[in-house]
């Protein structure tokens, strides 16, 4: 048996996503042959591919790509959007071991060219990751703490959710920036440009004055929640669970951190379901990390 062949990583191009998108979606084991998942899975890796071209990367083996990472830097903050390799290495049984230890290699690959991006612009640099092993292993040989995380999840009795705080207001896209220096005394760096990507995969975004805001997005009743203080970001979650309630949906909000006692406090009293899932993965000098929920494609 031949030894396998080291995967090719070069820089994406736009000509890339599709084939990308679906990479990365079945590795989640998320379906997006309906239209609709497919745009906004593809625009999701388009929004990194335009504010950070040079930190996008795909892997390939005889020309097929096998893997996609993507790394964004937000002021000196390096942040890993999105790493993950082929679930299905191909079929076929002549070739199968080469091209599974091909895949095998370009996590690897992937993130060493990453980290690469922007290396010396950056002071620092955060992982949401999900529960795969491997990840989580990869993430810690490069350097990074891990910090493990829960989600909570469930339907919303909406008996058990105050009427929102009237101080609470939404943020129209034009005015995102202000928002820039509560991310920044936060996590270390503005969330602007992603913000604005989740109000065009039809999410909103709630403030209270200038303490704090969170993202809610369809599925997700913080899709991202900063605050100066645990008050304002008790009275942000609960606006946001307000707003999920009235989708008449189930919500999920993952990489709650230990930190986050007051989350968890509101979580329980909402009657939400607690596991653990994930991790948040730091390295070098990131913000104070609380109040806090990461956004789980930009932290």
């Amino acid at each position: 048996m031949s030894a396998p062949v080291s995967p090719v990583v070069r820089p994406m191009l736009e000509a890339d996503v599709p084939a990308a998108a679906q990479v990365s979606a079945d590795a989640f084991e998320f379906d997006i042959s309906p239209p609709s998942a497919r745009a906004r899975w593809e625009g999701r890796l388009l929004h990194s591919l335009v504010t950070d071209p040079g930190g996008s990367f795909v892997a390939e083996h005889d020309g097929v790509v096998v893997g996609v990472a993507q790394a964004v830097l937000r002021d000196r903050l390096w942040i890993l959007s999105l790493l993950t390799v082929s679930p299905n290495p191909g079929d076929g049984r002549e070739g199968r071991e080469e091209r599974r230890g091909s895949v095998r290699g370009a996590g690897r690959a992937l993130i060493q060219a990453t980290l690469g991006y922007g290396a010396d612009q950056s002071d620092g640099g955060l992982i949401v990751s999900s529960n795969d092993p491997r990840a989580l292993r990869l993430y810690a040989s490069c350097g990074f703490l891990i910090e493990p995380t829960l989600e909570a999840s469930g339907p919303l009795d909406a008996a058990l959710i105050p009427e929102p705080d009237p101080r609470v207001t939404v943020v129209n896209r034009s005015e995102l920036g202000r928002l820039a220096p509560i991310s920044r005394a936060v996590r270390g760096a503005a969330h602007t440009p992603d913000l604005a990507l989740a109000y065009d995969t039809g999410g909103t975004v709630f403030a209270l004055a200038d303490r704090g805001y969170v993202a809610t997005t369809p599925g997700h009743a913080a899709w991202a929640l900063a605050a100066l203080d645990e008050q304002t970001a008790t009275t942000l979650l609960w606006s946001a669970l307000h707003h999920a309630r009235d989708e008449g949906t189930q919500t999920a909000i993952r990489f709650i951190t230990g930190d986050q006692q007051w989350a968890i406090q509101v979580l329980v009293a909402a009657r939400l379901a607690f596991k653990s899932y994930g991790a948040l993965c730091r390295r070098g000098q990131v913000g104070r990390l609380s109040p806090y929920i990461p956004s789980p494609s930009f932290a």
